[in-house]
């Protein structure tokens, strides 16, 4: 009566071990990579907190389980290099070696818990004015009218600008607003998440990123 639940064991841990932690743009880094990152990290912590937990109105919680599995290596080191213009978050490719940024990011990725998210990268469908009257009924209470965040007094970081929108892909932006950003007041807007804030359909997201792209600034 043992062999059917020790093969359903063995079975369930079979299948966590072929799911990788891992995509293959999130490398995890060597344990001196972290190493290096965390003595780095000491000049993020005064904005995004000693464990990247954020200061809501100074910089976004970096420590998030499912925005790490979203984002990329390549995302995280090119915002560390050039920073946000018109943020709080200054370059820092200047003041961090490659091996410091590298390090950094390694850090970072070892506070991932979550395997790595597969990102819709199919064209985007959806309409500028439907995006519109989307984002001033939904985003802008958060995020601000103009997408300037906390600088337009908003609870949300800054998503209209021009810098950010170059680096973050239509996949990355699709998947944020889908699953929201764990720990922080980024809820989901998918209904298949029991704190969805509302449920849009593929095109009601894909209208909202053409609006965020048509209005960059």
């Amino acid at each position: 009566m043992l062999f059917p639940l020790f093969g359903a064991l063995i079975l369930s841990a079979e299948v966590e071990a072929s799911t990788p932690r891992f995509r293959a743009d999130q490398s995890p880094g060597t344990d001196e990579q972290i190493a290096v990152g965390k003595a780095s990290f000491a000049m993020c912590a005064g904005c995004h907190g000693i464990e990247g937990e954020g200061r809501i109105g100074v910089a976004p919680r970096l420590n998030s389980a499912n925005y790490l599995a979203m984002t990329s290596n390549a995302f995280l080191e090119e915002t560390i290099r050039v920073g946000r213009p018109g943020t709080n978050m200054i370059p820092f490719g200047a003041s961090l070696s490659d091996e410091q940024i590298t390090g950094v990011v390694a850090y970072m990725r070892s506070w991932q818990t979550l395997p790595g998210v597969e990102l819709n990268a199919s064209p985007l469908s959806g309409d500028a004015e439907t995006g519109k009257r989307l984002y001033d009924d939904i985003c802008a209470r958060c995020h601000g009218g103009s997408g300037a965040g906390y600088s337009e007094s908003g609870s949300g970081t800054g998503i209209g600008r021009q810098a950010f929108l170059t680096a973050a892909s239509d996949g990355f932006l699709r998947a944020v607003i889908r699953s929201g950003k764990d720990n922080t007041a980024m809820r989901s807007f998918s209904t298949d998440s029991p704190v969805a804030v509302a449920d849009l359909t593929d095109e009601e997201v894909d209208s909202i990123i053409r609006y965020l792209r048509a209005n960059a600034w």
